[in-house]
């Protein structure tokens, strides 16, 4: 009872702080989240922890799903996604077909990253993990499954062996922890290093553009563009590499 009450109490809130022509257009844009790519905007909950997107949140994740394409999003409309922006600030998470955003405040870049590494993960796992059964132990990306454990050579938290490895910089280390980390951070540079976010991408050598990445990492962002994301040749995220090294790429993910 005492839930319906607050309930009621945020709605009549809600409708006061919103004329009429403001509230359709948050719904109108909640619905077209759901219809069109599966998201399924959650403001409020039992608990109060869920707060009120504004609109130009709403925008921003449309803007998203709209560029990271129809091959990323087609699991959710299936089995839609709950987004939720916590009251509390500090990371995200994903897990059981809900996807938390701690607050972001004033920053909008913080919602855009969490949710790009987040919806990476439910878009990975929604599909049957294909970068872990499919793709991650290929050349060029390097994964092995050693008595039940993933590892890799340059792997986060563990001592770099030698080699001529592609790589990520991900927290000072090459590749993060596990496959599906490293997918997440894969797309991650992919689409900031295309949009030129270098001051997203840390740690990046700010003397050099952020597609420099594309030379430590051809295979991985071949992956992300052909495979994970599947964009079309005239994508505004599309980008192609030499001659020589697409073939180099495209060899070790056939």
């Amino acid at each position: 009872m005492n839930s319906k009450k607050s309930a009621f109490r945020w709605f009549a809130r809600l409708r006061n702080m919103l004329s009429p022509d403001t509230l359709a257009e948050h719904t109108r844009l909640v619905k077209h989240l759901a219809s069109d790519y599966g998201i399924q905007v959650i403001e409020h909950d039992s608990k109060g922890n869920a707060r009120r997107w504004a609109k130009a949140e709403l925008d921003l994740i449309a803007e998203i799903l709209l560029l990271l394409g129809p091959t990323f999003c087609a699991p959710f409309r299936t089995q839609p996604i709950r987004v939720w922006i916590d009251h509390t600030p500090g990371g995200g998470s994903f897990g059981n077909g809900w996807l938390r955003v701690g607050e972001p405040g004033r920053d909008s870049s913080v919602l855009y990253r969490i949710f790009l590494h987040e919806s990476t993960h439910a878009s990975n796992e929604y599909r049957g993990w294909p970068y872990e059964n499919t793709f991650c132990t290929r050349p060029g990306l390097d994964w092995q499954r050693v008595e039940g454990e993933w590892t890799h050579p340059r792997q986060q938290g563990r001592a770099p062996q030698p080699g001529t490895w592609e790589t990520l910089p991900v927290d000072s280390r090459d590749v993060s922890t596990a496959p599906g980390e490293d997918l997440a951070e894969m797309v991650r540079y992919y689409v900031h290093s295309v949009r030129n976010e270098r001051t997203w991408l840390w740690p990046l050598d700010l003397s050099k553009p952020p597609v420099y990445l594309w030379d430590t990492s051809p295979t991985r962002f071949v992956y992300v563009r052909d495979h994970f994301l599947a964009l079309p040749g005239d994508h505004p995220w599309y980008k192609r590499l030499s001659p020589d090294i697409e073939k180099q790429a495209a060899a070790n993910l056939a």
